[in-house]
């Protein structure tokens, strides 16, 4: 008997793809470097010195020419020839190619643009900044992190720790997810453009804790890092990536119901209020940086409608009718177009809003916005995940309502 259930089992294991037993297909993995390089801005000239002593390594060509160690501060600066670094004594090295500051010791750290840094910095005269010096931070993965969560989830509290945790391996996920997907001079901005990095003085103990216990830990789909956009406040619900902005469904963002879990937010509620002429300067300057304003401008608003997906209760569509043309904005572009009247400066916080025109004898003289939630809607939402933590959901589970389909793995 025992015989014959070992080759029942053999030959089960023969006929599994038939019987739908076969093993899964190995994904295919990718491959990631932990230094990262993240853009600090361009200046026309800067200055930079370290808690403790550092090394200044010049590059000429792209091979190492000179080294200096010094605990002064250093000016940067770039002309035709190259890049220049001097101190208070004088120049020290003229056309140089790049140059990199490193802490000679772990304990020291990189000051540049009144805020610390961990890891290297790194100056160069190239790309579309002209004769500007670009500033990068060169720094390992995990240490960006402890940079970033300060500046995207803010201070939170213990009840709150598990929504610390996602938040740790969303940055990560989205870091090396945009990373490997860059073709050429790979880095991330320091901004909302990638995601927001405060260095090293922003850090704070829970959640550098947080990114330390989630290590390497990285959401991927078939072995490949997902792109993980998270935003601050959904209002209620997330949306289908192709919904919001245009490109192919991705699997792992098609939006949820997410309830009241974010409603706790201050920006959960907005209102915007625009006058007539707020109106034409903004939607005028908009069009008009796209270039695509009529010989005749902009001219006098005639009319502006809205269209609704009310399958993902946000605008679709905005149509404006001028007395020169007729301009159309889709769904998140429209953020962009109306831009923020009670701070100048800020696009609209979304696009899940009512909007009632105001008129006098048949002509605009302005409009008012209720909306709510704040951010394009996609992927997690940060206010509800520390909602949901607030309501004891792990980090996992949190996770896994926001992205669908999706593998944590801990891939370093």
């Amino acid at each position: 008997m025992p015989v014959l259930i070992v080759l029942l089992i053999i030959s089960l294991g023969l006929l599994s793809p038939l019987y739908g037993f076969s093993k899964k297909k190995p994904a295919k993995k990718f491959e990631f470097d932990r230094q990262i390089r993240v853009w600090l801005g361009a200046r026309d000239n800067l200055e930079l010195h370290s808690s403790g002593e550092m090394i200044i390594e010049c590059y000429r060509t792209g091979d190492r020419a000179e080294i200096y160690y010094t605990s002064s501060k250093i000016n940067v600066s770039s002309d035709k020839s190259g890049v220049s670094i001097k101190d208070n004594n004088g120049t020290l090295a003229m056309g140089l190619s790049s140059v990199v500051f490193r802490p000679r010791f772990p304990t020291v750290y990189l000051d540049y643009d009144e805020k610390r840094y961990r890891g290297n910095i790194e100056c160069d005269a190239n790309g579309d900044s002209g004769s500007q010096v670009r500033v990068f931070n060169l720094i390992d993965i995990e240490s960006y992190l402890k940079g970033v969560l300060p500046g995207e989830i803010g201070e939170r509290t213990e009840a709150e720790y598990e929504s610390v945790k996602a938040q740790a391996i969303a940055a990560r996920t989205y870091a090396i997810w945009r990373l490997s997907t860059q073709k050429q001079d790979k880095h991330l901005k320091n901004s909302i453009a990638d995601q927001v990095y405060l260095g090293a003085g922003a850090e704070l103990p829970l959640l550098s804790k947080g990114v330390e216990e989630t290590e390497g830990l990285t959401m991927t789909s078939e072995g490949q890092p997902i792109a993980a956009y998270y935003h601050a406040v959904c209002g209620g619900s997330t949306a289908p990536i192709e919904k919001i902005w245009d490109g192919d469904k991705q699997s792992h963002l098609k939006g949820i119901i997410d309830g009241n879990y974010c409603q706790w937010a201050k920006t959960f509620f907005w209102n915007e209020e625009f006058t007539a002429t707020q109106l034409k300067d903004n939607l005028s300057g908009y069009f008009g940086n796209k270039g695509e304003l009529p010989k005749k401008g902009f001219g006098k608003i005639v009319s502006i409608k809205f269209e609704k997906d009310h399958s993902i209760g946000r605008m679709a569509e905005m149509k404006v009718k001028t007395t020169t043309d007729e301009f159309k904005v889709t769904s998140d572009q429209i953020r962009w177009a109306l831009k923020r009247p009670s701070r100048p400066g800020s696009i609209l916080p979304s696009t899940r809003f009512n909007a009632s025109l105001r008129t006098s004898k048949g002509a605009i003289t302005g409009l008012e916005l209720v909306g709510a939630g704040n951010g394009h809607g996609i992927g997690m939402c940060q206010c509800g995940a520390i909602g949901r933590a607030r309501d004891k959901a792990d980090y996992k589970t949190i996770l896994e309502i926001y992205y669908h389909k999706i593998d944590i793995e801990k891939i370093y």
